[in-house]
């Protein structure tokens, strides 16, 4: 289409893509699907903010971007549909607690293009803080490892928006965590060295509570498998990435056996299947 169905902006086509895009950034649709991703699992984990309720605060004129989420009160809050005493306190809460998430998870939830958990680790690691990032230029993201063109035009591109910049800004005003904490070097590095994908549905811990343990222990996560990849930790229902990895002969492992791997006990035996 030549216009947005939903909006009615200019829809255009990047160079080189197939899809086209409503270029603009308050487009209600648009917004809907970010803040869906916003507040997901893996990324500012708000519990309590489902479809129906998301549905409901755009409805009602409550929130037009995710720093809104940070202003909304009790009153407004009670009485709208699904929104009990209880429920709307627990939200409260979830919001409350996504402030103090790391500035990588916060990155990731924000929806730049091209920016993943990995992408959005090495820009936190290397920046430390939000403004430091929106500072930088293209050459400045490139001479990261593993950030490329691709990424770093993205990344600048995304901050010079105004707008962006705007809701950053009260997201900071609203106590929302925009620099790192100190990192101190792994207690115990048994992991050094190994990069791991998780997959499925676990068990024991979430995906985010498994990568932070890869982390704090030395090692590296990503989101895809290849041949750099040692280990691929597998929960029920592991799809394709399960595949790749056996295309590719790479340890697949269960949450047990990463515990065993965790602790230097080992883990004997032959390959398990998940």
């Amino acid at each position: 289409p030549r216009l947005c169905p939903v909006c009615g902006s200019e829809v255009a086509r990047l160079p080189g893509e197939a899809m086209h895009y409503c270029v603009n950034t308050s487009c209600p649709a648009q917004f809907f699907q970010l803040l869906k991703h916003f507040v997901g699992r893996g990324m500012m984990d708000i519990d309590g903010l489902g479809i129906m309720q998301t549905m409901t605060l755009l409805e009602k004129g409550l929130i037009k971007d995710a720093a809104d989420l940070y202003s909304l009160e009790k009153d407004q809050l009670l009485g709208l549909e699904r929104m009990a005493e209880k429920s709307v306190s627990n939200l409260l809460a979830a919001i409350e607690a996504s402030k103090d998430r790391p500035l990588s998870r916060l990155l990731v939830a924000l929806g730049i293009e091209h920016v993943g958990s990995e992408a959005a680790e090495l820009l936190a690691g290397h920046f430390g803080k939000m403004d430091a990032l929106i500072a930088a230029d293209e050459e400045a993201l490139t001479a990261i490892p593993s950030i490329g063109p691709k990424i770093a035009a993205s990344v600048v591109s995304y901050f010079q928006n105004s707008t962006n910049r705007d809701v950053i800004g009260r997201l900071g005003r609203a106590g929302v965590r925009l620099e790192d904490q100190a990192r101190p070097e792994p207690v115990s590095p048994t992991l050094a060295g190994l990069r791991f994908v998780v997959t499925g549905r676990l068990q024991a811990f979430s995906r985010s509570d498994i990568a932070d343990r890869i982390k704090a222990a030395g090692g590296a996560v990503s989101g895809s498998v290849s041949k750099k990849t040692d280990y691929l930790i597998a929960g029920e229902d592991a799809g394709s990435k399960l595949a790749d990895a056996e295309a590719l002969g790479v340890k697949v492992i269960t949450e047990d056996e990463f515990l065993a791997l965790h602790t230097q006990q080992g883990l004997g035996g032959e390959q398990s299947e998940p």
